[in-house]
């Protein structure tokens, strides 16, 4: 069964500032309604549960279309869990029936309801067969990177270089006094300096996906307005922190927009720090806390991350990788559902340096660079900063 509950908090989290208002009340009615269900299913009362839950289809649907559309994908997940119950129950047509609306109503969550031992009863019926089939298309995500293809990786003069703001920019040393990087750093290894970065930018602002960018996104204003106003900057802002500190220390940075197949309405931003102890560029993310390694405890890149989930090759998490210091981490979620989702194609800007988002009159706008799939790129797009040379895109900042 999926949890109700905590998408309801993520929907509702991600709702509009006017919406939240109208929201709340039908937060609290949801919220009691899933502590009854709750009851009911640690009773084994899965009759009263499917009750519950079609009241809270029934419900659902007298909203206002403003509150349908904030929560688009809510009657999915109601349909979900109502195919659960009824499944569970051995209401085998029902359950088809109520799966059917799932998938039609937005759900796609396929490696969940493949797993998931609720549906075991139905998983025979050749109609709940062809709607695995179609949902797995949209929401298998280690089956959609396994479909992309490969990259090619030939040399091509044509494409331009990717540049880095030199440590001695007077706006980066600026920033290296400011918050005093030197101390966050520390006095250990390349690695270790890496990684008190990481944490010190992930402890110093909080993460919030609902908030607007600041007009100003360079490190110093993004930390100065959070104090300000006790607020919180999304992923895209973290990573512009995050990147600008890397570069006043003289490492040289990315922030990397990884990005779905679909995109319906999530991304997620990360850093990528090239360390010149390893040869390659390494996984950092701020919003998380989060790096990967391999079996051996080496630091992985964005591309051997992204190929050991095709292959399912082993993956490790840091232990202390969390959000907002308030929830753990899994693998399983954050690399094997999240990342693994958000990691079809890969965006950076060309040039990294200071203030890189924040628009400004006197400053040309930054190219983005795409590196898709090859079977994406076969496809046909039009887009002229669309590769999908895999080495011309991470090459070193040596090159």
């Amino acid at each position: 069964m999926k949890k109700i509950l905590c998408l309801l908090l993520l929907i509702w989290s991600t709702s509009s500032s006017y919406a939240q208002i109208t929201i709340n009340e039908v937060q609290k009615r949801f919220t009691e309604q899933y502590g009854l269900i709750k009851k009911a299913r640690d009773a084994k009362d899965y009759q009263k549960a499917e009750q519950i839950n079609k009241d809270m289809i029934t419900a659902f649907q007298s909203y206002p279309d403003s509150i349908k559309k904030i929560a688009n994908s809510m009657n999915g997940l109601l349909y979900y869990d109502l195919t659960c119950y009824q499944s569970l129950q051995n209401k085998k047509k029902k359950a088809v029936e109520s799966f059917a609306r799932a998938v039609e109503n937005g759900w796609t969550n396929y490696s969940h309801a493949n797993k998931d031992s609720d549906l075991d009863n139905i998983r025979k019926d050749k109609r709940f067969i062809l709607l695995m089939k179609k949902i797995r298309a949209e929401g298998d995500y280690q089956y959609i990177l396994k479909q992309g293809g490969v990259y090619t990786n030939k040399v091509d003069s044509t494409l331009p270089i990717f540049t880095y703001l030199p440590p001695n920019d007077r706006n980066l040393v600026r920033i290296r006094e400011y918050f005093n990087l030197d101390s966050i750093a520390g006095s250990g290894n390349e690695i270790s300096k890496i990684k008190n970065l990481l944490h010190w930018a992930h402890n110093v602002v909080r993460h919030d996906g609902t908030s607007m960018s600041p007009e100003s996104k360079n490190a110093i204003d993004l930390v100065k307005i959070c104090k300000k106003e006790n607020r919180g900057i999304n992923c895209r802002m973290m990573a512009q922190l995050l990147n600008e500190c890397y570069l006043a220390m003289g490492f040289k940075s990315r922030y990397v927009t990884c990005m779905p197949k679909k995109y319906i309405d999530d991304c997620h931003v990360i850093n990528v720090v090239y360390s010149n102890t390893l040869d390659k560029w390494i996984w950092m993310d701020p919003t998380f806390n989060a790096y990967v390694t391999d079996e051996n405890g080496t630091l992985l890149s964005i591309a051997e991350v992204r190929e050991r989930l095709i292959s399912e090759a082993p993956l490790l998490l840091n232990e202390d990788a969390n959000w907002n210091n308030k929830e753990k981490q899994t693998k399983e979620h954050y690399l094997g559902y999240y990342m693994t989702k958000n990691l079809y194609y890969l965006e950076c800007v060309l040039n990294t340096g200071y203030n890189t988002e924040t628009p400004m009159e006197h400053k040309p706008s930054n190219t983005f660079i795409k590196l898709y799939p090859a079977s994406a790129i076969q496809a046909g797009n039009a887009e002229k900063e669309k590769t999908d040379n895999a080495q011309y895109f991470w090459q070193s900042p040596q090159q």
